[in-house]
C-alpha cells in the first residue's frame, strides 16, 4: 500500500522529470556515498547532521526508481544494485545506534543491535531466495506480504534517533518496537513462504 501511494503516476512522473539529469544507478550510488558520510558524522558525535544526511540519502534512493520508470531505464541490474545499496544503508543506520546512549548495559545494547541488524536484513533475503529457488515465484514482492517493508523500520529508527535529544527512555522504546516488528516480519515471511509454496508445488 505504501509503495502504491508513492507510485502514483503524477507523483512518479513529476519526480522522474525533475531529476532525470542523472541516471538511476547514479542516484543509487549517491545514496550509498551520502550514507557512509552520514555514518561518519554520527560517529563523530554530530547526530543532527547525521539525521539530515541519512534523510538526503533516503530521498536519493527514492528518486532513483522514479527516474528509471520515467526514462524507461529500468533494468534488472539497476534493481539488483538498488537492493544491495538498501541493505548497506540499513546496516549503516543501525550501526549508528552503537554510539547512542540508552538505559541499558552496553552488552545488552550490542546484542539487541546485532539481532535487529539480522532481522532487518533477513526478510528481503527470504523473499529473494524463495523466488530464486522457485519455492514462491515473487518478482514483485507481493505474494509474500510482510508486516514491515523498508519504510516502516526506517521511520521507527528515525524516530528513535530524534528522541535521543528528548527522552532516552522513549528512544529505547522505539528501538525495541523496531526490533519486535522485524522479528515478527521474519517469522511471518518464513511462514508465508511455506504456505504459498503449496500453490507452486
Amino acid at each position: 500500500m505504501q509503495k502504491d501511494w508513492f507510485d502514483r503516476p503524477r507523483l512518479r512522473d513529476g519526480i522522474g522529470r525533475t531529476f532525470k539529469f542523472l541516471s538511476p544507478n547514479t542516484w543509487t550510488t549517491i545514496s550509498l556515498l551520502i550514507a557512509f558520510v552520514a555514518f561518519g558524522v554520527v560517529a563523530s558525535g554530530r547526530l543532527w547532521w547525521g539525521i539530515v544526511l541519512f534523510t538526503v540519502s533516503t530521498l536519493c534512493d527514492f528518486i532513483d526508481g522514479k527516474v528509471a520508470r520515467f526514462t524507461n531505464a529500468s533494468s534488472k541490474l539497476g534493481a539488483f544494485w538498488d537492493g544491495v545499496v538498501d541493505r548497506f544503508v540499513d546496516a549503516l543506520v543501525i550501526a549508528c545506534f552503537f554510539f547512542f546512549e540508552f538505559p541499558c548495559s552496553q552488552t545488552q545494547l550490542h546484542i539487541m543491535l546485532f539481532v535487529l541488524l539480522f532481522a532487518t536484513l533477513l526478510p528481503p533475503f527470504i523473499v529473494a531466495y524463495a523466488n530464486h529457488r522457485g519455492a514462491v515465484p515473487d518478482p514483485t514482492e507481493r505474494v509474500v506480504w510482510r508486516f514491515a517493508f523498508r519504510g516502516e523500520y526506517i521511520v521507527l529508527l528515525g524516530v528513535s534517533a530524534v528522541f535521543q535529544f528528548l527522552d532516552q527512555k522513549l528512544s529505547y522504546i522505539f528501538l525495541w518496537a523496531t526490533l519486535l516488528l522485524m522479528i515478527a516480519t521474519v517469522i511471518q515471511s518464513i511462514i508465508l513462504v511455506f504456505i504459498r509454496s503449496k500453490d507452486y508445488s
